[in-house]
């Protein structure tokens, strides 16, 4: 809808009152179309003012305005900029620039060229690029793929199934849990519960209040493959003010916790700190001998 269509409603509503007028039609007729026409005429009106704010769209499929959302399906390019509503793209998308939004929530294939900042959550399946920052200040999910060039950082819980890479910092302020294949190219840090269950790669630390890496989903792959090659790589340490739970895992640095488990075919390189207590399996190696500390040498 633009001006033309406003233009052409009401032209069209005068052109009906003259009709009646000039008794070229019938009270009905007139009464019908004076609906019909006043509703378009509304609809135009209440579409306009629902793309005051809206990116420049080019889309080959469709576009819809509402007070809520703007929605697009198919393929679709939209330009960068502020939108007070929540961005749903369901296709292939590709936003040009730094985006501000409600929410984000996508289906698809799609890449952004600049930042990201959501107010509300960002969902996505499917294929997601990110070339520099996400911003989010709720949750945020992805499945299938999801790639961030800069920092991600998530005021809500982060939820990762499938493929995560992340270039820099991730930070879940309410926690995180990654299933599948990860990569973060920095720091993992959560003021709450940082689960991983699958592989991963952490280049620097992972900083939370309690850390989960459950290593093999199967009994038989733990027991079958004793001396398999570790699943997940910490080349920083793991650092958590209450507990440490880990398996099948490599630490190059240390490891501090208040409780420290040490599930099978885990290696550490540094040495482990703990407050309360430490539970090893027998396969696990240490290159150094653990020690207790109090809870306040393992601060952030």
């Amino acid at each position: 809808m633009s001006q033309n269509d406003i233009r052409m409603y009401k032209e069209l509503l005068d052109l009906l009152d003259k009709r009646k007028e000039e008794d070229e039609i019938d009270k009905a007729s007139y009464e019908e179309l004076k609906e019909r026409y006043t509703e378009k005429l509304s609809s135009a009106r209440q579409e306009l003012e629902f793309r005051k704010d809206a990116p420049d769209i080019k889309v080959s499929g469709s576009k819809a305005f509402t007070q809520d959302s703007i929605t697009v399906s198919g393929a679709a390019t939209i330009s960068g900029g502020k939108v007070t509503r929540d961005i749903r793209i369901f296709g292939s998308g590709k936003i040009s620039g730094d985006i501000e939004c409600k929410a984000l929530r996508c289906s698809g294939l799609v890449k952004v060229y600049g930042n990201v900042l959501a107010h509300g959550e960002v969902k996505c399946s499917g294929s997601f690029k990110c070339e520099k920052d996400l911003h989010t200040d709720e949750n945020a999910s992805f499945s299938g793929s999801a790639r961030v060039s800069g920092e991600t950082v998530v005021q809500g819980h982060l939820s990762v199934t499938g493929s995560y890479r992340s270039e820099k910092n991730t930070q879940a302020i309410r926690g995180a849990t990654l299933t599948g294949s990860s990569i973060i190219g920095a720091n993992l840090l959560s003021e709450d519960t940082i689960k991983i269950g699958g592989k991963a790669r952490i280049e620097k630390n992972i900083l939370c209040d309690n850390v989960l890496i459950e290593g093999r989903r199967t009994v038989f792959e733990s027991w079958f493959f004793r001396k398999a090659k570790k699943i997940v790589t910490v080349y920083g340490s793991i650092i958590a003010q209450n507990e440490v739970d880990v398996q099948d895992v490599k630490v190059f640095k240390n490891i501090k916790g208040r409780v420290v488990k040490l599930g099978p075919n885990t290696l550490v390189e540094g040495r482990v700190f703990y407050v309360e207590d430490l539970f090893m399996a027998d396969s696990v190696k240490l290159m150094k001998d653990p020690k207790k500390v109090s809870q306040e040498e393992i601060k952030l």
